[in-house]
């Protein structure tokens, strides 16, 4: 299909969705393109749903499942039609759009379309400004979708002329393209809730459209709840926020009769302007009566005990700000002076002011952030015969209402698999002398390359594969189909042929089948798959959907293929970032192995960091010195080896190890498993003689770290086998039962001696002992000490 792809400009290839990250190539860190190409895709979009769902049985960590999810990013929603009217002698026109909100509808002051829109080719015949709109057309052409979509600058023009229909309210609303609606998600379409959408509302301000609040916040005072008994009354109200732009002070109220601090606050009379209300309520409130408004904040509500009122209070509250444009004043009553004071404080003091209510917290937000549109959940207002309802309840019945249906969207797109380069298999299409595609007949698979090619990216021209360049090509296809026929050019995304490999495996010499079927119900699913975070939404995502492909034409006994994964860490270069050929900054491990020998690098990539867990170690050539160091420490071990009986601390020393270093391989926890190996080379490099049955054992728990010296050392300790062929040692459990323990001993606090006791010695028994240290007397200056503290197994603390 013809799709707006991502072109690598320095490669001169497509790239899927997952290859491009902040912008760039993956593999050559180029800018990428957007372009418009006719290629091969494989329906990844089918399987959107199962990808999502299947995720929830699998015993992965929750953030490689997250990943995964937010990259499909199913959302629910409706899809709704807007008729379109272009004046006189309407023609029959309709967009449809897609929402997640069918709540904020009657909320809907506009229309906008993407300016790819297929409906903007028959809208501009009746647009009265069809000049602008064309400009603006091409202006978003030279743009990219990233571009689009993080721009904060938000772009438009109106479609003169031509007006779309709310289905909720009836009332006809202006209708405009702009760059940050794209084509390629959802509708292309639409429609703009400006009160509760965050690009919406900043397009409305700076095109001055209308603003229509249609859902109240809900906020319920912790503190002053209702009390049970209590009289609800229900109020409309108004909050008047005032700003004095000379210091950015804002007005507020501190209460005498209660510990309250608010802003200004009044209720509606009869018949009476919201607007109009909050200027009385400031007038009489405060005297200030020369204000500039700025801006409507919106609709709450707000549940709370009025102990004032001594009663239950629902306030449903708009909130408006204004600047002071003079401080000219008028008296207020003796009543209002009575019940308040005024002050006017910075947002960082009211940050640190107890505000009288949750809501005045949220406005408060609203003026150290700026005004934001309201996007979470409440009651609905301004709503038709579902005005009070809670939002959430009426999403069916607000979306059939308006005729529409619920439908699921996904973020994910279906996978753009043609390459314009070399490596990869070639795509196994021809083309007719008419044009029409044809899948090369089984008979003649497997379509292979052609070796008369000029490999280089783009040779064949700006965006073609170098195939296009192959006589051989050419001719096969021809010598096949006949005169006329063409080759598909394009090879396919590398990512095709590893997304199955791992069924390849069991049948690698079959000519026939690509597997084997018996062996793949004994095999599949894999254990364990341990690969680059970065994967997460490539290859896993890949090889899930290709394992379901496969299951549901009966080919694979599964339908998920890995049962664990893991995502392992990343080797950086020297320079902080991550390995590859076009920063030059590729560590060739050839080069270290020659310098320190294939175990010290083998064991330095272990030590690193954790295997299965994500993050990013910087190579570093100390690091495989101190490697080597080690090794060359281990070696030297052999010249202390006898046939004499271990002591039990060194029983107790390899039993530890033999525990540690199995439990933390079998965890992938590489590194410290090597770090128990220390522990264990310090001890028996602290003896005069090591025990030959100790020394063989300790080969054999170190052997998969440094296989190479391990078999080395083996041999020359007179065995003919392989070290690693002999059983993996068995910790005597009861040899991690110390007879001993040792405690530390602080005087005011700080160490200053270690006990060595039996493991049964009583509480009375190691105080007496640490006592009696003579360090700890030298410390204690001949004074008795005025407390002491025991830690059992572990401490004993003297304080002076």
């Amino acid at each position: 299909k013809t799709s707006t792809v991502n072109w690598d400009p320095v490669d001169q290839t497509v790239l899927a969705n997952e290859q491009v990250k902040e912008g760039l190539c993956e593999r050559c860190g180029s800018v990428v393109e957007d372009k418009n190409l006719t290629q091969w895709f494989l329906k990844i979009t089918t399987y959107a749903d199962r990808l999502i769902k299947d995720l929830d049985a699998l015993p992965w960590k929750e953030e490689i499942k997250d990943a995964q999810r937010a990259w499909i990013g199913e959302s629910e929603g409706a899809r709704l039609t807007f008729p379109i009217h272009t004046g006189e002698g309407d023609i029959p026109l309709h967009a449809d759009i897609f929402t997640t909100r069918p709540d904020t509808l009657f909320g809907a002051t506009y229309l906008v379309l993407a300016p790819e829109h297929p409906l903007i080719d028959t809208l501009i015949q009746y647009a009265t400004n069809a000049d602008d709109i064309r400009t603006y057309q091409q202006a978003t052409g030279r743009k990219t979708e990233r571009e689009r979509s993080e721009n904060k600058e938000k772009t438009g023009v109106l479609i003169s002329g031509v007006s779309a229909t709310n289905p909720a309210t009836a009332l006809d609303i202006p209708v405009y393209i702009a760059d940050y609606v794209l084509a390629s998600y959802g509708t292309g379409a639409v429609m703009a809730v400006p009160a509760h959408d965050e690009r919406d509302f900043v397009f409305a301000q700076k095109y001055q459209l209308p603003i229509t609040h249609v859902i109240e916040s809900r906020y319920i005072d912790t503190e002053n709840p209702h009390i049970e008994g209590k009289e609800v009354i229900e109020r409309n109200g108004v909050v008047g926020i005032v700003r004095n732009p000379k210091d950015n002070t804002y007005l507020c109220l501190q209460w005498k009769h209660a510990d309250w601090t608010t802003f200004v606050t009044g209720g509606i009379d009869e018949g009476e302007d919201a607007l109009e209300a909050v200027k009385r309520e400031i007038r009489e409130e405060t005297g200030y009566t020369d204000l500039s408004f700025v801006s409507d904040l919106g609709r709450t509500r707000s549940e709370f005990f009025a102990s004032h009122k001594d009663i239950n209070r629902i306030g449903h509250t708009i909130t408006y700000l204004f600047d002071l444009a003079s401080e000219n004043r008028i008296a207020v009553s003796e009543e209002e002076e009575q019940k308040h004071t005024l002050c006017w404080l910075t947002p960082e003091a009211m940050q640190s002011t107890d505000m009288r209510h949750a809501e005045f917290q949220y406005w408060w937000k609203q003026i150290v952030n700026g005004v934001e549109p309201y996007t979470g959940d409440g009651y609905l207002i301004n709503s038709g015969k579902f005005t009070g309802k809670d939002n959430r309840e009426v999403f069916s019945d607000i979306v059939s209402s308006a005729g529409g249906e619920k439908v699921t969207k996904y973020r994910l797109r279906d996978w753009s698999v043609g390459r314009q380069r070399y490596w990869g298999c070639p795509i196994p299409m021809v083309y007719d002398p008419e044009g029409k595609a044809h899948s090369i007949p089984a008979e003649h698979l497997p379509w292979l390359l052609p070796t008369d090619v000029d490999m280089t990216p783009g040779s064949a021209g700006a965006g073609l594969s170098p195939l296009a360049r192959s006589r051989e090509l050419q001719e096969r296809v021809t010598r096949i189909f006949g005169e006329g026929w063409t080759p598909e050019y394009d090879t396919l995304d590398t990512f095709v042929d590893s997304s199955w490999y791992f069924m390849r495996y069991l049948a690698s010499n079959n000519e026939l089948a690509f597997t084997d079927a018996s062996l793949a119900k004994s095999w599949l699913p894999v254990d364990r798959y341990s690969g680059g975070s970065e994967h997460t939404t490539m290859h896993l995502l890949y090889a899930r959907f290709f394992t379901k492909v496969l299951y549901d034409m009966a080919l694979s006994p599964v339908s998920e293929p890995f049962i664990e994964r893991f995502n392992r860490g990343i080797i950086l270069g020297p320079d902080g970032v991550k390995m590859s050929k076009s920063k030059g900054n590729v560590i060739n491990p050839d080069d270290v192995v020659q310098k320190f020998g294939a175990d010290a690098v083998r064991m330095y990539l272990a030590f690193i960091g954790p295997y299965n867990e994500p993050g990013n170690y910087p190579w570093n050539l100390d690091g495989t010195l101190a490697m080597r160091k080690f090794l060359d420490r281990v070696y030297a071990l052999k010249n202390r080896v006898n046939e004499g009986d271990p002591s039990s601390e060194t029983q107790y020393a390899l039993a530890l190890a033999i525990v540690k270093v199995g439990e933390e391989i079998d965890r992938f926890k590489f590194n410290t498993a090597i770090s128990s190996l220390m522990v264990l080379v310090r001890h028996l490099e602290s003896l005069e003689t090591i025990p030959k049955e100790v020394f063989m054992t300790f080969l054999k728990l170190i052997a998969p770290f440094a296989p190479h010296l391990t078999e080395h050392m083996w041999e020359q300790c007179g065995f003919l086998s392989s070290i690693h062929i002999s059983d993996w040692p068995v910790a005597d459990q009861s040899l991690l039962v110390k007879s001993e323990m040792t405690i530390v001993v602080q005087v005011g606090g700080k160490k200053r001696a270690e006990l060595v006791v039996s493991s049964d010695a009583t509480e009375e028994d190691v105080r007496e002992k640490a006592l009696l240290n003579e360090t700890v007397v030298r410390f204690l200056e001949g004074k008795l000490p005025s407390r002491v503290v025991y830690v059992p197994g572990r401490l004993v603390n003297i304080v002076p």
